[in-house]
């Protein structure tokens, strides 16, 4: 009389990922999101990577670090003018780093198209298989 339901662990771990992108705001422009999380043609991997890839393809970016100057006098002026080239590289590097970010979004999305375009033509396949 003890009924043993049948645990889908990468079910659960599918929906999981969904719930920590959406929290993440890893969503595309219509509020989607970015990736989709799960299929059956695919190895499980292959969405497991797309996910921790969706997770971090917008974290690109250099911050501001000049060390202390201990020069009597001077320390403050040659603070202040390796300040002032660091953000002048800084600014460069970011723009850059910016245009890197689109091609991550882009390549990300291309990935994700493929894996839909698999998984609809398997179901579609498969539905002409076996035509219930």
């Amino acid at each position: 009389m003890n009924e043993e339901k049948n645990i889908n662990i990468e079910e659960i771990m599918q929906q999981i990922r969904q719930e920590i992108l959406l929290k993440q705001a890893t969503l595309d422009k219509d509020g989607s999101p970015l990736i989709n999380l799960a299929g059956k043609r695919l190895n499980p991997e292959f969405y497991e990577h797309l996910y921790y890839a969706a997770l971090t393809h917008d974290e690109i970016g250099v911050k501001l670090y000049v060390t202390k100057v201990n020069v009597p006098i001077i320390g403050p002026i040659i603070e202040k003018i390796r300040t002032k080239i660091h953000e002048l590289v800084i600014y460069y590097v970011n723009q850059i780093a910016e245009q890197q970010l689109t091609f991550n979004r882009h390549i990300l999305q291309a990935v994700n198209a493929m894996a839909q375009s698999l998984e609809t033509e398997t179901a579609q396949s498969d539905h002409e298989a076996n035509p219930s």
